[in-house]
């Protein structure tokens, strides 16, 4: 009993079937996960060490490289890349994707790098802190709120954040909520120069006992009966005046006073602050919602909206929570979106099945569609595939191609029961003829998709469920095709009153097909050279079509990077950045402004890197009312910042749909020598300019920076008793202030900062008369008598170095209107040409490097899903020469995705190479239902001339049916950004292919069998 009659003759337990898989289709599309794009795993950790006083270079020889060193043992590690700036080093550790395919498998990498990280710890020099590794700063807060609040301090808009988020992550899903932009509180002890010389060594005694007063201590118990009571001795500080009101020692002789007497005390925030925020023009602080792995962001972004509007009653007057994004109400719409343009593509299919198969069979066609989406989805929940842009884009890319399988067993029977011939009897005959060509063609269609589902790196992994969905769906549309399209053709399809015999004789469509292939068959080598000169002109027209990676988004919003020189004030910064907020707020279509000041801000996207803290950089997200808009005005805020501010660098961009980010051209130099480096990026910078078409054009070093370096005396210093770290001691409480004690309130510890009062503070034009205290002596000395005057000089504020080798980036974007591999290509010979010195290196890397190794990586995975494709055909077969004719077809796809290129002036991206790879398993597919239609017909004893033209005929319909229903599905996509190139191949590419198909594998096929006109009958397929 083959599948048709099982399922014919078992209807309850087919119906059972229907019903189950329509109802699992339902429920899973209610309840599975929706995101706006794939979840894909950032394998990045940052190690930070803080190692205050020391230069950029002393802090890359003596930190970084021995932290580097250790963590270059690890087998994992892909990449490690080290910022050396003053007091601070940075490295970033990338993880090898073979050994972290998943999140879990990460956290053990993690839990080895801290171990490598705490070995390393007593190689460092005395003074550097311990270092501590960060591997959450790739989280995602997709609920994004800021916190305003006009007439209220920013420590009151923080008391009342830090309110709100103990009480959101009391919400079912939440993991993380995480603040940004508060500006901490501190204590500050002002002495002045004049007290402080007069205390000498009893300032340091001042210190102890701010530093003992609030310490927490144990004093004990005590056993009173049979109970065992804890001592707990009061007199902590509990405010500012209590600070104020201590007692101190201001002599040897013991004499006490209050600290208000001698010092001024005051509570205000830490400057200089490390990062401001602001919205609409006004301060504010960040507030963004993270949601536990793999939860339904829809879901948990409801539950926070809940949960707020629950709050406002708690609220004080004139504080507002404002959204500036909204991850679940953005997917909501986004899988709305998508769930129109699958509907729009299922219109298509069903009335182009009707318009050329008639009602009936687009009915069958129709609910067999139905149901494999229904399964599709029930299996995607199953194995935790969410709703996304790739897999919701790859259901409407398998749409078309569901319906293959069943088009070719529906027209078989249909022809059959038009026949008069018993409707169990001619769809079981059709299902055993075809189950096997099916499913070999379906599997080549799936193989075709497999590079991208075994790829490694981010972009595969971006991308990979595309390869998953269509293998989901295309098996069970192959398995529906061979068990319920028949049932469905059994309950709908009857039997004529008498039989028609063969329609398709004289059908004029079918008469017009035969005389054009017997015109082809009997002049083949015409034929053939026609075919071969037009892919060649393909091949030459291939030079005009562009390149990409991935599209611009659709996302309504503009972002503005807004550079000052190196080493400029997050003040200074923060003015300018109000003036440009002031410029873009009035522009048309803006709605809403957020900006950071000091660096980045949460990143609210997998597609939004925050840039790191910097007091000289300030970002611009501008929220526009259509997307559209975002063309004319990015050129209007270019302009203006350009013309308006000479010492900043700025870049308007949009976001990109998929992996990337940063600058999109970025020429690498590698070499032993940072002087050299620096000379190597200026030529490269001054080729980018002198293109003109580049803009944001800089280094990721920065500028150099200036520092007064008080010149030492050893001398002096020996005679006075001062030593270079007194000197250093003098110098920082004067100006910025250290921190001698903490004052503690409810959670918060606010440290307690001594430094001298503002008016000592401004300039450096006093700074011989700071005092410094000798730590051997106790008395106090003008800085001038330790120091042989002062000078001002250059150095890197920043040393980047990958893989513990000196590294610059030289880096420009592209003007809006133009592609970045159109930059490249015009920028590129002049900069290979910079002759280097031996042991210097050049790389690209941006948006080519990103591209290239994207494409490497899908290669890498190429030969084996070939060699798995040309198995399934050989082993389908059991021959040579038929194979042979089916994979001759595949080059003919280029044709027609050169001239769909080439014609809408699309770019050939990541996802059009993938459309590409797919084209080659629906080209195969068709040609070998053709040829195993041929060869079936031969066998049953036909002419092989009449066989190779009937066995075409009679496919035409189903290949082009099939290659219809796979374009027309497609063209909803055309309207999507992030799909537009795999469109515009699939649909020129199968366009094109299809029709030339349907010519050449007969032709092919009686070549290599030496088929002709009026040869003698009888004759078989391998004769």
């Amino acid at each position: 009993m083959n599948l048709a009659e099982f399922t014919i003759r078992n209807k309850v337990l087919s119906v059972i079937v229907i019903l189950l898989t329509a109802m699992g289709g339902w429920s899973a599309y209610q309840h599975m996960p929706r995101f706006e794009d794939p979840e894909f795993t950032i394998r990045q950790a940052l190690v930070i060490t803080r190692y205050p006083g020391a230069s950029p270079l002393e802090v890359a020889e003596e930190v970084s490289e021995p932290l580097e060193r250790a963590i270059q043992q690890m087998q994992e590690v892909k990449k490690i890349e080290s910022v050396s700036a003053a007091g601070v080093s940075e490295i970033t550790v990338e993880i090898k994707y073979e050994f972290s395919p998943s999140k879990a498998d990460l956290q053990l990498i993690w839990t080895k790098l801290r171990n490598k990280v705490t070995d390393a710890q007593q190689s460092l020099p005395p003074g550097a802190e311990t270092s501590i590794v960060n591997d959450d700063f790739g989280d995602v807060y997709g609920i994004y709120y800021l916190i305003t609040g006009a007439g209220y301090t920013p420590a009151e808009l923080r008391r009342y954040a830090k309110q709100l988020q103990s009480e959101l992550l009391q919400v079912d899903g939440v993991g993380k909520v995480s603040l940004g932009g508060e500006l901490q509180e501190a204590i500050f002890v002002e002495i002045s120069r004049e007290n402080a010389a007069a205390l000498g060594v009893s300032i340091s005694s001042i210190y102890d006992t701010l530093a003992q007063q609030n310490a927490v201590v144990a004093a004990g118990d005590v056993i009173i009966d049979d109970r065992r009571i804890i001592i707990d001795p009061s007199g902590a500080i509990d405010s500012v005046a209590a600070i104020q009101n201590l007692l101190v020692s201001t002599s040897e002789q013991g004499r006490i006073t209050y600290l208000r007497d001698i010092a001024h005390v005051w509570r205000g925030y830490q400057t200089p602050p490390q990062k401001l925020f602001r919205f609409n023009r006004q301060p504010a602080i960040a507030l963004g919602v993270a949601g536990v792995l793999g939860s339904n962001i829809a879901k948990i972004g409801r539950a926070v909206d809940m949960k707020i509007a629950d709050s406002v009653s708690r609220r004080p007057v004139g504080i507002e929570v404002q959204e500036y994004y909204h991850q679940g109400k953005v997917v909501d719409a986004s899988v709305q979106d998508f769930l129109l343009n699958v509907i729009a593509a299922l219109v298509i299919v069903i009335v182009t099945l009707f318009l050329f198969m008639g009602l009936k069979s687009a009915i069958v066609i129709g609910g067999i569609l139905l149901l494999t989406i229904f399964a599709t989805l029930a299996t995607m929940n199953l194995v935790n595939i969410p709703m996304h842009r790739i897999s919701l884009g790859a259901l409407i890319i398998a749409l078309g191609m569901m319906v293959d399988n069943a088009i070719v067993v529906t027209e078989g029977i249909l022809v059959g029961v038009k026949r008069g011939l018993d409707k169990l009897d001619i769809a079981k005959k059709i299902v055993s003829q075809t189950q096997w060509p099916l499913l070999g063609g379906t599997l080549v269609g799936i193989i075709a998709f497999a590079p991208i589902g075994f790829a490694p790196g981010d972009t595969a992994e971006y991308t990979g469920h595309l390869f998953w969905v269509v293998l989901i769906s295309l098996l069970y549309s192959w398995v529906f095709a061979v068990t319920l399209t028949p049932l469905f053709c059994y309950w709908l399809f009857k039997a004529p009153p008498e039989a028609t015999g063969d329609a398709q004789a004289d059908n004029a469509f079918y008469r017009s097909y035969k005389g054009l292939l017997r015109g082809a068959l009997n002049r083949r080598v015409v034929t053939v050279a026609v075919v071969v000169g037009v892919f060649l002109a393909s091949l030459w027209g291939f030079q005009f079509v562009k390149s990409g990676f991935f599209p611009t988004s659709t996302t309504p919003q503009i972002v503005v990077d807004f550079w000052l020189p190196e080493g400029t004030d997050i003040h200074r910064t923060q003015q300018d950045i109000e003036r440009v907020e002031d410029f873009v707020g009035q522009l048309d279509g803006i709605n809403t402004i957020k900006t950071s000041v000091g660096g980045g801000g949460l990143r609210y996207m997998l597609v939004y890197p925050p840039e790191s803290p910097n007091g000289a950089y300030a970002q611009i997200l501008a929220r526009v009312d259509d997307y559209r808009q975002i063309d004319k005005l990015m050129p209007q805020i270019q302009s203006h910042i350009d013309d308006n501010y000479p010492d900043a660098q700025a870049k308007v961009w949009r976001f990109v749909l998929g992996p990337g980010g940063g600058s999109k051209i970025e020429a690498t130099f590698k070499g032993p020598n940072p002087k050299v480096l620096r000379q190597l990026a200026e030529q490269a910078k001054a080729i980018m300019i002198k293109d003109g078409g580049a803009l944001s054009i800089k280094d990721n070093w920065r500028q150099p920076v200036s520092v007064i370096e008080p010149v030492y005396s050893e001398t002096s210093g020996r005679r006075a008793g001062v030593s270079r770290e007194d000197l250093a001691a003098a110098l920082q409480t004067n100006f910025s202030g250290r921190s001698v004690g903490v004052y503690r309130e409810d959670n918060d510890l606010l440290p307690i900062i001594a430094r001298a009062p503002a008016a000592e503070r401004v300039g450096v034009s006093d700074i011989e008369n700071v005092q410094v205290l000798s730590s051997s002596t106790g008395k106090t000395v003008p800085i001038g008598q330790v120091t042989d005057g002062f000078k001002t000089i250059w150095r890197d504020g920043r040393l980047r170095r990958e893989d513990r080798v000196w590294t610059i980036k030289a880096q420009s974007d592209p003007y809006p209107d133009e592609l970045a591999s159109q930059l490249h290509g015009r920028i590129r010979p002049a900069i290979e040409a910079i002759p280097l010195p031996d042991g210097y290196t050049l790389e690209w890397d941006g948006e080519y490097g990103d591209s290239k190794e994207a494409n490497d990586n899908l290669a890498s995975t190429l030969p084996l899903g070939l060699l798995a494709m040309v198995l399934i055909v050989f082993v389908l077969f059991g021959k040579v020469r038929q194979p042979l004719v089916i994979w001759l077809v595949v080059p003919l796809a280029l044709i027609g995705v050169v001239v769909g290129l080439v014609i809408t002036q699309f770019p050939l991206e990541f996802m059009g190479i993938l459309g590409i790879l797919s084209l080659s398993g629906l080209l195969i597919k068709n040609a070998i239902v053709l040829v195993d239609q041929t060869d079936l017909e031969i066998n049953e004893g036909k002419p092989r001339y009449q066989a190779v033209v009937e066995a075409a005929a009679s496919r035409v319909r189903p290949v082009m049916m099939g290659a219809l229903t796979t374009v027309l599905g497609v063209v909803p996509l055309f309207f999507d950004a992030f799909f537009q190139s795999m469109a515009v191949v699939l649909v020129f590419g199968l366009s094109f292919a299809t029709a030339l198909t349907l010519v050449v594998v007969p032709v092919l096929y009686a070549i290599f069998f030496n088929i002709r006109a009026g040869e003698a009958p009888g004759r078989t397929a391998l004769s």
